[in-house]
């Protein structure tokens, strides 16, 4: 059966855990035998390891379904938070932890006999990661932003599908929308809703930086080439927004580990995270994290504060208690320099042609109708007319025929002896020539004929 995500990353935080754990075994009988303050705070080091361990395998046992046994991994990872590591006993300890691995041997075998109803229930929710954002959930979205009145504001959508909640989230405000979009199909029809569109993958395009006022975040839920969608894609893409931008960044909620949430909290102030409604909630698991982009700067507390969030999905607020007008877009007129995508957009070339009336000068009535040259043709210009195919075809006159022009390459060698004073060969000189031959073959009521 093919990996899945989940169940690598569960097999790594299980191996995490289980390496701090006796680890923390180690550490306890060096602290039995002779108290040391060094041993001491290792000890403590080895716990929030450990703990931070059974966080992220409770967030894979949720991608995976397992709601009971990822319930029972919050209660573990709430212990190791409070454990004591002075205990003179560990004995419970271990008890605890041994019982929790037999809970996982169905899950990190390496011959992957795993339930197949688990990965059944995941498969169904994959539409080749495409998740389009509920129409219903884009009102508290656009709520919750107040869009300058007197400044054009660019709104960037790098996932955009079909262009519908970019649309939704820009429509009867000062606003620009600009999407990138992988399907083409969908691209296509995003063209018809967005003022720009960049076709065929959002990395293969070129984008301005520093240039949007939004950015609307809505990543495939997928893995390519072990790296998950939703971590590359905000990576990547945060650096369009400017700085006080606003991120509306849509996954679900068990995507929050610590390395992600390090990121955000890094690069973002100001952040919530809202649950979608509970249809959607319950189909998805998806949340919205909403912040302000800020100078790079680490922000452990607020890192953790959102793991806490992720681990406790059940104290996320719904998007409905997002406050109106939270957020204020940037009033800073800024231009998108530079935007095109990784496919050639003809639709695009055609409006900015048909707008640049200086390019596609008018025809004058001079230039309509069909000319002849004031001298016959000499055999060279009908050598060049036949070899660029502009008279191929069928020639309608009082005898008609087909022509075909084409040019053949030739080339002659002529060696010559070169030889000394003496009479004698000691080497020979070789000349090439290159040259072209044009050919018209003829298609006429008599027969075929060829025409040098």
């Amino acid at each position: 059966m093919e990996n899945t995500f989940a169940l690598e990353q569960l097999r790594a935080k299980r191996l995490e855990l289980f390496a701090a754990v006796t680890e923390m075994n180690l550490q306890h009988e060096k602290l039995c035998e002779k108290y040391s303050q060094k041993c001491h705070d290792r000890l403590e080091r080895l716990c929030s390891q450990a703990f931070f361990a059974m966080r992220g395998i409770q967030l894979c046992l949720e991608e995976l379904d397992q709601s009971r046994l990822a319930l029972y991994s919050s209660r573990l990872g709430e212990s190791l938070a409070m454990f004591q590591v002075n205990l003179r006993d560990y004995s419970k300890l271990n008890q605890t932890m041994s019982a929790f691995d037999q809970m996982l041997t169905p899950f990190v075998q390496e011959n992957d006999q795993v339930n197949a109803a688990v990965i059944g229930r995941m498969m169904n929710r994959v539409k080749l990661g495409f998740y389009p954002t509920a129409p219903d959930h884009i009102p508290p979205m656009k709520n919750a932003l107040v869009f300058p009145s007197d400044t054009t504001v660019n709104l960037l959508d790098p996932c955009c599908g079909c262009g519908d909640a970019l649309f939704s989230l820009a429509e009867g405000k000062n606003a620009l929308t600009f999407g990138a979009e992988l399907d083409k199909a969908r691209a296509e029809r995003a063209i018809c809703k967005l003022n720009r569109v960049a076709i065929g993958s959002y990395y293969f395009s070129r984008i301005s930086a520093n240039a949007f006022h939004v950015l609307f975040l809505n990543p495939p839920y997928l893995t390519v080439n072990g790296a998950r969608a939703e971590k590359r894609f905000l990576a990547n893409s945060y650096r369009h927004l400017l700085m006080g931008g606003i991120l509306l960044y849509i996954i679900p909620y068990y995507r929050l580990d610590l390395e992600l949430c390090s990121f955000l909290s890094t690069h973002f102030t100001d952040l919530q995270i809202y649950r979608f409604r509970d249809a959607e909630f319950k189909k998805f698991r998806q949340v919205l994290v909403i912040g302000r982009r800020k100078p790079a700067a680490e922000d452990p507390e607020e890192a953790k504060n959102l793991l806490t969030y992720a681990c406790a999905p059940e104290l996320i607020p719904p998007i409905d208690r997002l406050p109106e007008g939270s957020y204020e877009i940037p009033q800073i007129p800024k231009a998108v320099t530079l935007f095109r995508g990784e496919e050639f957009n003809e639709q695009e070339l055609a409006e900015e042609l048909a707008k640049a009336g200086s390019i596609l000068q008018k025809q004058s009535g001079l230039d309509g109708g069909d000319k002849r040259p004031p001298l016959p043709l000499t055999i060279s210009q009908i050598g060049l007319i036949g070899g660029s195919g502009l008279i191929n075809g069928l020639i309608d006159c009082d005898t008609p025929h087909i022509i075909k022009g084409r040019i053949i390459k030739s080339q002659t060698t002529e060696k010559e002896a070169l030889m000394t004073a003496k009479d004698e060969a000691y080497g020979e000189h070789v000349r090439e020539t290159h040259s072209s031959k044009m050919i018209f073959n003829l298609l006429t009521a008599d027969g075929f004929q060829t025409l040098t």
